[in-house]
């Protein structure tokens, strides 16, 4: 296989996209919308989602692009040799226009034709099936038509092979590609993705929408059918550069080469701490020019959790004086921003991370003095006992995962299930405590009867426009207002309902503090 830069890699999926007639749809921010409640931008999906239904897109049906996404749920591992908390997807979208056989056609165009993998090291996963929907015969038979034998494809259950953004919304079966990694020259007869795990690294994921699933649970066939497909984009780094990691790449070559500089060793000396502090600095990068600044909520709070993490293990490798701190950012800042071909000026997100670092050098100063303490008294046991974790979270702002770290390297272990239950309890008090004022004895659920599912608009008119108001009542003080349509998220899965305000036709403005969804009613809680 060719060598290829990421910088040839990007320039070869547009120039690829566009020979295929898509349009280049201009990339989201990483927060898709500021005001939503959602954390960050994890895919290319919340910016297409209107679309998937029926709604026409201005710039066609063929759509492409490469989007920035932040994901922390492994934050855990990053440090291996594929995981980061900021990446890159490159991705395409069919609108009703072209379906599998195309998907599945261009996928072993590009691959092989274009970038050069080698056919014999790829292998791919088709839905299996379930009580709903029969296996995917037909991703299996283009599959073998244009590049696979049967020993090559192995089916997976609806745990792996189903994709949908949401649990009303277009969605099924996913077929992923997987290539095989390692020394070996060519796998054995049987690899694929079920029998040879270990060895296979995803690269490209094709999901094919083509049903339907309503309010009701109901699963019926689309009419017109969609088509994504997405790449991780420095994975897909890792195999044309034949690298064992993502961080050993281009990608992140010059970052690493400013850290082994500024910290006089080498990456090779500690790759993990290395890796995280390349990561987590990135990361932080984006967060901050997309307008996220360290502070104690929400995402705001993820940004601060990821420097603390990468400062903490900057100075386990070494301690920088304040200067030479700075310009240790400075220097990877505008490598970063001249790589990315962004016109900013850094000094802001410099000032914000090198500010927060040397806050935070304050909080070790005081929790190191305190851990020592809870480590020699439990010397005997190895365990960190619940309360002194939550004491450090919670007085010192120390977080869990770092005091994680640090047990592990002393051989100590956390009573984490009792430190969770905890935290849950104090989540759940907090919250208690903001909305009961609002929500006291509402039975909500005896006034959406009769009324229609409202309709989400999502973000794309922030008005409520032609919306209706169906209803405007008072339960124990608390104003109440049911809508035919509305823009704002209702409280459903992990996310919370979004707050903003609300002009009605009369000129009275009102504060909406919450939305909550009762048998897909929304219901506005607003004063």
């Amino acid at each position: 296989m060719k060598k290829i830069s990421w910088l040839e890699l990007k320039n070869k999926w547009n120039e690829f996209r566009l020979s295929k007639n898509h349009k280049y749809l201009p990339e989201a921010s990483l927060v898709w919308w500021k005001e939503s409640t959602a954390m960050f931008n994890i895919a290319w999906m919340q910016q297409i989602i209107p679309y998937l239904s029926g709604k026409e897109h201005h710039l066609g049906t063929r759509l492409f692009n490469i989007q920035k996404c932040i994901r922390t749920v492994d934050i855990d591992e990053v440090g291996d040799a594929s995981h980061l908390t900021f990446f890159e997807m490159m991705w395409n979208r069919s609108l009703w226009d072209y379906f599998k056989k195309d998907s599945i056609d261009w996928s072993r165009e590009f691959l092989v034709d274009v970038l050069w993998f080698d056919p014999k090291k790829l292998a791919a996963t088709v839905f299996e099936w379930n009580q709903e929907v029969s296996k995917d015969n037909e991703t299996i038979w283009y599959r073998k038509k244009v590049w696979l034998s049967d020993d090559k494809i192995c089916a997976m259950s609806a745990k792996d092979n189903r994709r949908s953004p949401g649990p009303v919304w277009p969605c099924w079966p996913c077929s992923e590609i997987y290539y095989r990694v390692g020394k070996a020259k060519y796998p054995p007869k049987d690899s694929n993705p079920k029998t040879d795990e270990n060895n296979r690294l995803e690269v490209w994921n094709n999901v094919f929408m083509e049903y339907y699933r309503d309010e009701k649970w109901v699963l019926t066939k689309l009419a017109k059918q969609n088509v994504d497909t997405w790449m991780w984009f420095e994975r897909m780094c890792k195999v044309l550069q034949g690298k064992e990691s993502v961080y050993d790449t281009d990608v992140f070559d010059y970052i690493l080469k400013e850290i082994e500089k500024s910290l006089k060793q080498k990456y090779t000396s500690n790759e993990k701490r290395f890796r995280i502090v390349a990561d987590h600095t990135r990361t932080a990068f984006f967060m901050i020019k997309d307008g996220i600044n360290p502070s104690n909520e929400g995402r705001w709070y993820v940004l601060r959790r990821l420097i603390r993490r990468m400062y903490y293990n900057l100075i386990s490798l070494k301690k920088l004086s304040e200067s030479d701190l700075k310009i240790l950012f400075t220097n990877i800042f505008s490598s970063i921003s001249s790589n990315f071909d962004l016109k900013i000026d850094i000094q802001n997100i410099v000032e914000t991370i090198h500010k927060e670092c040397i806050q935070f050098q304050k909080t070790i100063d005081n929790w190191q003095k305190m851990l020592n303490e809870i480590l020699g008294k439990n010397a005997k046991t190895k365990l960190i006992l619940w309360k002194d974790a939550f004491m450090l979270y919670d007085t010192f702002g120390f977080p869990l995962e770092l005091t994680r770290e640090i047990a592990k390297e002393n051989w100590f272990q956390i009573d984490e299930d009792a430190f969770q239950q905890e935290m849950q309890i104090q989540q759940d008090r907090s919250r208690k405590w903001s909305k009961d004022k609002f929500t006291i004895d509402v039975d909500r659920g005896k006034y959406v009867v009769g009324f229609p599912a409202t309709k989400f608009l999502w973000y794309d008119d922030l008005s409520l426009g032609k919306s209706k108001l169906l209803k405007d009542f008072n339960v124990n003080w608390q104003r109440i207002l049911i809508f035919d349509s509305s823009p704002f998220y209702a409280e459903s899965w992990w996310q919370s309902g979004d707050s903003w305000t609300i002009i009605l036709d009369s000129w009275e403005k009102l504060e909406v503090l919450d939305v909550k969804k009762y048998e897909w009613v929304f219901l506005h809680f607003a004063r």
